[in-house]
């Protein structure tokens, strides 16, 4: 096994799982924020009692004896233990920098490595493969392939001891330590209209009150990488009045500063949204209570508490979408049911030669609302690519006869948003252009670093705001996401790419809201999926059939397309059923 296959399988998601159950008895990490001058303060996690019991510390403090790198070491373990402050660690520093240290993002390293090094004596140094960061608010940036965390610790003696002398501004710790002591969550923010929520990931440590990091999470704002692409309904510089979010009977009381009076009803139902949807992912929150000095939050129509189910209608997994699974077989377009292949009805005895086909998030039984008064049926909601890649076409519920929206060289896979828009790619000798389809026009999206490369599959995630995509890159095929922004036009911006121990890849799907299904394989491996968190901290190869394509969706089976011409669906034990022959596998979206 490869260093980055061996990186890869301690970034799965089961195995994160499992080491989140072992973090109830070992250390925890966290965060403090300390001023630059005059005495320390310790910032309080928000609440008098964390979430799990916290266990004493691994160290004390260093001993007049220890070596510079004894006191390195130790600095690097008390490190990796929750106190509020870290007032451990700062016993490790020289008393010039201890009080205005402030750690304020966490840094990740490899923990196959020893992290420190000593060049010369007395110089001591972090020197180990990175594995990402964790920013201000919590968000994950994986590390470039190969990157290294480089820290010179400025080893200086006080009276006759070693004592560190340049602190990063973070916290530093080994992967599995994060792995145990950190937890993801989502924070919720809107789509540019306030029509829609959108995800986004934060990790937090399990040890403190979680409903408090949350909120406070949530009113600093979405991550510098998502910020261009959605909105919050909280004021700037909106913050907490009250020390801490409390929880009593199962109902989270939030107390917010007068900021928040000012704003009219719909930016206060948007706001109440947002908090549903964040505080939901706590077992132990059912409804969300909103004050304001004490004093009740007045929102027409929403009682004294309200909880997600209230602002469904936000779901970004679309509360309208259709779920069923399709496919072809043959040339006919078909579902996939639980024990076989069903024909589409609105397609009977209509023969489709395709290489990829598309469904629209609404699915064939969306409602019936005609393009415009010459079209008979309801919406169209399926996108076929012609065998020779050149031309897309459109069909309808009924049986109206397919229209021709786009052609050119060489189209790959559509992808529908929920604004009924076809977002084609056509690679045109490995130059992609992108455009956006509807009833209406082509809108031709802006994508730097996309447009004019060889792009190999692009898919819109269900809400609309990011996209995944593959391209290949220098001999190898590379994953990436990027934001969709949308005003004037359509533009995606913000590319970064995600890191996989993968050489070639041959399709991609949105499996959850988070999170994305690749297939490909490394070398002469078989090709295999695997899903991806899209911020690249979860890697979880998937076992099962060897496979050239998949369909997924949020809360749906994964369906593959396998190498052996037939259809294949996961179940709940992670087991695979053959369903049938056929190819191009898709949900809508």
């Amino acid at each position: 096994m490869t260093p980055t296959e061996e990186a890869s399988a301690r970034w799965s998601r089961r195995t994160l799982l499992t080491t989140g159950a072992l973090g109830l008895f070992g250390l925890v990490t966290g965060c403090a924020s300390v001023p630059v001058d005059g005495p320390v303060r310790f910032e309080s996690m928000g609440t008098h009692e964390a979430t799990q019991t916290s266990l004493p510390v691994l160290v004390n403090g260093p001993d007049p004896s220890d070596s510079a790198q004894q006191v390195a070491r130790g600095f690097l373990d008390a490190m990796a233990s929750y106190q509020a402050g870290q007032p451990v660690a700062r016993k490790y520093l020289s008393p010039a920098v201890s009080e205005r240290w402030q750690p304020t993002r966490v840094l990740i390293y490899d923990s196959a490595t020893l992290p420190l090094a000593e060049p010369t004596p007395g110089h001591v140094v972090i020197d180990v493969p990175k594995v990402g960061d964790l920013g201000v608010n919590g968000d994950w940036t994986s590390a470039r392939p190969g990157q290294k965390l480089a820290i010179d610790l400025g080893m200086t003696k006080v009276d006759g001891q070693w004592r560190v002398g340049k602190p990063p501004d973070a916290l530093v710790m080994s992967i599995y330590n994060f792995q145990r002591e950190y937890q993801r969550y989502n924070l919720y923010f809107f789509d540019p209209e306030f029509e829609i929520l959108v995800p986004d990931p934060v990790y937090l440590p399990i040890r403190g009150h979680v409903e408090t990091l949350l909120v406070n999470a949530l009113l600093r704002g979405p991550s510098k990488w998502l910020r261009p692409a959605v909105r919050s309904a909280f004021p700037d510089g909106t913050t907490l009045a009250a020390p801490s979010v409390s929880v009593e009977r199962q109902v989270a009381t939030v107390d917010l500063d007068p900021k928040v009076d000012g704003l009219y009803d719909p930016q206060r139902r948007y706001l109440l949204a947002q908090l549903a949807w964040t505080l939901d992912q706590i077992p132990q929150v059912k409804r969300v209570a909103v004050t304001v000095g004490r004093a009740q939050f007045s929102v027409s129509g929403v009682g004294s508490t309200t909880d997600r189910e209230h602002w469904a209608t936000y779901d970004p997994q679309v509360a309208t979408a259709a779920q069923g699974a399709y496919a072809l077989s043959g040339d006919r377009v078909v579902i996939i049911g639980a024990n076989s292949l069903v024909p589409v009805s609105s397609l009977a005895g209509r023969k489709i030669s395709a290489r990829s086909i598309a469904v629209s998030v609404v699915g064939e039984r969306g409602p019936a609302q005609p393009l415009d008064p010459d079209t008979k049926g309801s919406a169209d909601w399926l996108a076929t690519v012609s065998a020779d890649g050149r031309q897309v076409m459109v069909y309808g519920s009924q049986a109206n006869k397919p229209r021709v929206i786009w052609q050119g060289e060489n189209i790959l896979e559509p992808s529908w948003d929920r604004y009924s828009k076809v977002w084609l790619v056509d690679r045109n000798a490995g130059h992609a252009r992108i455009v956006a389809v509807d009833s209406q026009q082509a809108v031709p999206v802006a994508a730097p670093g996309l447009s004019g490369n060889d792009v190999r599959a692009l898919k819109v995630s269900r809400e609309g705001a990011r996209i995944a995509a593959l391209v290949q890159r220098g001999g190898r095929t590379v994953l990436v996401v990027g934001r969709v922004e949308r005003g004037e036009g359509v533009a995606v911006r913000g590319l970064r790419e995600l890191p996989l121990p993968m050489t070639s890849m041959t399709d991609l799907a949105w499996s959850d809201l988070d999170r994305v299904t690749v297939v490909g394989a490394d070398g002469q491996a078989p090709p295999r999926a695997t899903i991806v968190s899209v911020d690249g901290y979860e890697v979880d190869p998937l076992t099962g059939p060897d496979s050239s394509t998949v369909a997924a969706a949020p809360g749906q089976p994964l369906i593959l397309g396998g190498t052996d011409g037939a259809l294949h669906r996961e179940d709940k034990t992670y087991m695979w059923s053959r369903r049938g022959e056929g190819t191009c596998p898709a949900y809508p979206g």
